[in-house]
């Protein structure tokens, strides 16, 4: 993977990880209640389940992909 590619993707991960976390916060703080989400915890349960999907896929590309090389995981 070239570093421009690795570097977008990256960036794209982090952007979702920090939109969540911005979400999740707004939430939290204000109590926001959104007419068409009355479930507030299953809205914050879907903001997790993205986060951890974004992290995970940074995981993935560094154990794979770090310093521009393919790696064998045994």
């Amino acid at each position: 993977m070239n570093e421009k590619l690795k570097m977008v993707l990256k960036k794209r991960y982090e952007a979702e990880i920090e939109d969540c976390k911005y979400k999740i916060k707004c939430y939290s703080e204000q109590e926001l209640i959104i007419p068409e989400h009355p479930d507030i915890t299953g809205e914050v349960d879907k903001l997790l389940e993205r986060m951890s999907q974004a992290e995970e896929k940074l995981a993935v590309m560094e154990l794979h992909y770090d310093k521009n090389e393919a790696k064998t995981v045994l």
